[in-house]
Formats: C-alpha cells, structure tokens, sequence
C-alpha cells in the first residue's frame, strides 16, 4: 500500500539529470580536478579505515595469481611442437 506523502523527493532520474546538467557547466579542466578530487578522497578514506594496507595486498595476490596463470597458459599453449612430417 503506498503512502501518500505530500513531499515529493526527486526522483533517480531528475538526480541524474541535474548532475549532467552540472557536469556541462565545466571545463575540461575542473572535471579532471573533480574526478582527482573523488580519487583523493577515496584514497583518503581507504587510509582512514585502516584497509588500504589489506587492499594493497589482495591487490598484489590477485596480479601475482593473474601472473602465474598466465605463466602456466603461456607454457601449456605455446610449447614448441614438433614440426608436423608431410
């Protein structure tokens, strides 16, 4: 049953339609700075909550994983075959 409030919120649409509308009011350079700003932030928020150190190293385990993977694919596929007699 919905309820009937006589305060309209936004909806998911307009949000996203007045965030477009802001992001064409700058230039090239302050949406740069804008999406440097978010990263710092993050970066920032990641160092705060004490996981940056657990990230960093689930990082390192997956390319290490990534690598070996690829090591192993690369010496199965690509192992010299004996030249084929006609």
């Amino acid at each position: 049953m919905p309820v009937n409030i006589p305060i309209s919120f936004p909806s998911e649409r307009d949000k996203l339609q007045r965030l477009a509308e802001d992001a064409r009011g700058l230039t090239p350079t302050q949406r740069m700075l804008a999406v440097v700003d978010a990263l710092a932030a993050a970066d920032a928020l990641s160092e705060a909550g004490g996981i940056r150190d657990a990230q960093l190293e689930y990082e390192q385990r997956c390319k290490e994983e990534w690598r070996q993977i690829m090591k192993e694919f690369i010496a199965k596929h690509l192992e010299p075959q004996p030249p084929v007699e006609p």
